[in-house]
């Protein structure tokens, strides 16, 4: 039957990241617990924010600078669920104004 879109969420964000970081890696290799400021990511400020511009255009949904400032964005999985939880919560301000299939499941 597939992920279930609850999982399919996560892996979408971290393909995001393998591909603007170009790590050459699948998104299944990048660790939840590895540090957005290690070797193997190399991120700073511009990346960072390259990274969220990316997941705006590519997602179709602002990330407001609050949530950004609010996030303890220490690691993939941190930035993961910040994605994550930014796309449920303009999923639920889109269910009030009709259906919205944004794979995030019921």
């Amino acid at each position: 039957m597939g992920q279930s879109s609850s999982d399919a969420w996560p892996t979408r964000v971290k393909h995001v990241i393998v591909d603007v970081l170009d790590l050459g890696i699948g998104p299944d290799e990048l660790a939840d617990d590895l540090s957005l400021y290690s070797s193997t990511l190399k991120m700073d400020s511009m990346t960072l924010l390259h990274l969220l511009v990316t997941f705006e255009g590519e997602f179709g949904f602002e990330i407001d600078d609050e949530d950004v400032m609010n996030a303890n964005l220490d690691t993939v999985g941190s930035l993961v669920g910040l994605v994550v939880d930014v796309a449920r919560q303009r999923r639920g301000a889109m269910a009030a104004g009709g259906p919205a299939n944004d794979g995030l499941g019921g």
